[in-house]
């Protein structure tokens, strides 16, 4: 995997995975004129990194169990706090997530994403009963 630098004024970043690279642009450390090199490549300003801040404005996924709403890593995978409420031998695999959070702005709402995750979890618990 590719390490990544950073340049700046009283230290150089460095390695950092893409994900971390990509997160100091997320958070403004990183901006187009801001000095990076691959590997042991020349320095060169990040706006030369192809996809880059085009991959930062896209909106980051949340995965959360539709039974319980805990988050959970990327399907397919085993929910934490369902796992010993459904059987004690079984997991809960979950096949789906809901939720999303924007990527550039924080303090945005989740908006229809956070609206659907509510009435899946009244619909779960209708459901159940």
């Amino acid at each position: 995997m590719a390490e990544w630098f950073v340049q700046q004024p009283d230290v150089d970043l460095g390695p950092l995975r893409p994900a971390e690279l990509l997160q100091l642009v997320r958070n403004g450390t990183v901006e187009p004129q801001t000095k990076v090199r691959k590997d042991d490549s020349a320095w060169f300003d990040a706006s030369e990194v192809g996809g880059l801040f085009e991959a930062a404005r896209r909106p980051t996924i949340e995965h959360y169990c539709p039974r319980c709403s805990t988050r959970v890593p990327a399907p397919p995978c085993t929910c934490p706090k369902c796992e010993i409420l459904l059987d004690k031998t079984r997991k809960r695999i979950i096949e789906h997530s809901i939720g999303t959070k924007p990527a550039a702005n924080p303090t945005a709402s989740n908006g229809p994403a956070e609206s659907a995750r509510r009435w899946l979890q009244r619909k779960i618990k209708r459901d159940e009963n």
